[in-house]
């Protein structure tokens, strides 16, 4: 019987014992679901797991949002992140690496991103890499299907991978002004790597909060051309939040199912409100557009909208009062100027010294000059206080010789290449398709094509182009 009795004590703890290990990776099952994980994906994760290096081209911001977002989601799941600018170091230490995702925008006519302009003349125009031969990669696109070259920069760097050897963890995701079905695409082929997503749900749909209509004023009347109004929008509940110059807002009108439109800012938190400057889009069909057909037509006093201001690093400024700006827009590009213009003028005045020498030079293009001068008696106060030390304003319908803002340029190409070597910062705004493009060929034409890369790769030139 001491027999028995040993024998069925010994039965009895091994069955607690099997009973609590089976508990054990109950729970560990339990939660590894409950993280959106696999049991699978979790024998992967640990202190000695291989990095996933996240590599982001980013304009205004989205592109560098969402890159991070995604590092939290596989952080959260205990795999090792890197995360670099794409004209950081990495091509060097990415061997060896679980996977190697990037993240990048294109801008204007296919361009990518001012800071990776050095990084695709000097390795993806230079052929295959053989350190990334063998490499696990996967790329995100972000582009606009209103463009020509839709997601080029996206499609060259993949293609560049390819050639190097490296092996696709997924298929290229084009992505169409942030499209939630191309970005639902991006988030499963995160998954598939083992991340938990549910961390990346706020990536692009929190941060929005109601906002009233207060006022539009018609700053073109006359105009040959579309309406251009100045709008002013206040939070409905709390206080003004903070932005700063260069910064944008992306606004969802009612009826506009969560696709959002975006604009530059065109004021600064002290005047009490956030102000707007929205040219009426016209539609192939006659209709005004969503957005702008709401602010500049039909949005009330009081009405809704849902809006959120975010950073634009590309266009936002950290240079003192003895660095000059040069500021070149058209149209509706105004606003993000004028943003500019306000912050350097509260600066001088903060400062209690004169005005420098050298402050700011507003290069500015329209269509009618007795029709088409937005915010003119701002203008006029700057270049009364010097704030403004040139102005050259053009006007397309009038003068059929320097018509547009690139014409001034040429036409003042020594001042150009003066305020340059002085150390100037240049900004732009408007139009990607003409205007843009026109300030980039004249500025190549006067300061010669290697300077003006130069000052790209140092961010001396900021884009707001759309």
């Amino acid at each position: 019987m001491e027999y028995v009795f040993g024998d069925l004590w010994r039965v009895q703890v091994a069955l607690a014992l099997s009973l609590a290990y089976a508990l054990l990776c109950y729970l560990m099952y339990r939660r590894a679901l409950l993280a959106g994980l696999s049991p699978q994906a979790d024998r992967h994760i640990g202190t000695d797991a291989k990095p996933v290096w996240i590599i982001y081209a980013s304009q205004t911001g989205q592109a560098e949002a969402i890159a991070r977002l995604a590092g939290r989601a596989l952080g959260a799941s205990g795999v090792p992140v890197n995360l670099r600018r794409i004209d950081q170091p990495w091509l060097n230490e990415v061997a060896g690496a679980r996977h190697v995702l990037f993240v990048v925008s294109t801008c204007g006519e296919g361009s990518p991103p001012d800071h990776a302009l050095g990084f695709f003349r000097t390795r993806l125009a230079a052929g295959a890499c053989a350190a990334l031969r063998g490499l696990s990669y996967g790329v995100l696109a972000l582009g606009d299907r209103s463009y020509p070259h839709f997601c080029a920069f996206g499609l060259q760097l993949d293609q560049w991978l390819q050639a190097s050897g490296a092996i696709a963890a997924f298929p290229r995701i084009d992505v169409d002004r942030l499209d939630a079905p191309s970005l639902t695409r991006w988030k499963h082929a995160l998954q598939g790597l083992g991340a938990q997503t549910a961390v990346m749900t706020p990536a692009l749909d929190t941060g929005f909060s109601d906002w009233r209509f207060v006022g539009r004023r018609c700053l073109n009347i006359g105009s040959p051309g579309a309406p251009l109004f100045k709008v002013e929008l206040q939070p409905l509940a709390g206080l003004l939040p903070a932005w700063q110059a260069g910064d944008l807002v992306d606004l969802i009108p009612p009826g506009a199912e969560g696709r959002a439109r975006t604009y530059s800012i065109a004021s600064l938190p002290e005047e009490g409100r956030l102000e707007l400057i929205v040219r009426t889009m016209i539609r192939e069909d006659g209709t005004p557009g969503l957005a702008s057909g709401w602010l500049n037509q039909s949005a009330w006093a009081n009405d809704r909208a849902s809006l959120k201001i975010r950073r634009n690093p590309g266009f936002n400024l950290a240079c003192g009062l003895d660095t000059p700006l040069i500021l070149i827009g058209a149209g509706s590009g105004i606003a993000g100027l004028r943003a500019h213009l306000q912050a350097r003028a509260q600066a001088v005045a903060a400062s209690g010294k004169n005005t420098p020498e050298r402050c700011c030079w507003l290069v500015f293009g329209e269509r009618s000059g007795r029709h088409d001068r937005p915010c003119h008696v701002e203008i006029e106060a700057w270049r009364r206080s010097r704030i403004l030390t040139k102005l050259d304003l053009t006007f397309s319908r009038d003068d059929p010789i320097t018509s547009y803002v690139q014409h001034a340029l040429l036409k003042n190409a020594r001042e150009l290449q003066v305020w340059v070597e002085g150390g100037a910062h240049i900004l732009i705004c408007g139009s990607a398709q003409g205007m843009a493009q026109g300030v980039d060929q004249a500025m190549r034409s006067v300061l010669g094509g290697e300077q003006v890369d130069r000052l790209l790769e140092a961010g001396r030139i900021h884009r707001d182009v759309f």
